[in-house]
């Protein structure tokens, strides 16, 4: 005969509720908390791109140029977002490279 063990599992997971239901609580909302971040910020950078192809076809370019400037558009959003770690990185960079020696 099988044994059921389910209910074990219940009143575990009940028990560690009771004892650490803020920890988990504030997990699962820093995790939806990150999703909706990047999330967010992914759309306007998306936005920006739209609005700058919406803007070169209505100025009356074609839809090549029009492509063109909000690839453009969008590579200029996503560097400046990404420019605080690209700083670091580039320090950090500085810091640990193999310096040559002059003669």
């Amino acid at each position: 005969m099988k044994h059921n063990h389910s209910y074990v599992w219940i009143i575990t997971g009940v028990i560690l509720m009771v004892f650490f239901h803020e920890e988990i609580f504030s997990l699962i909302g820093s995790i939806i908390g990150f999703i909706i971040g990047i999330g967010i910020t992914g759309l306007l950078v998306l936005g920006l791109a739209f609005g700058a192809f919406a803007l070169a076809l209505f100025i009356g370019c074609s839809v090549g140029v029009a492509l063109i400037i909000a690839a453009v558009a969008l590579v200029f959003s996503l560097f400046g977002w990404l420019l605080p770690y690209l700083l670091i990185g580039f320090v950090v960079y500085l810091l640990v490279r193999k310096k040559t020696n002059t003669v």
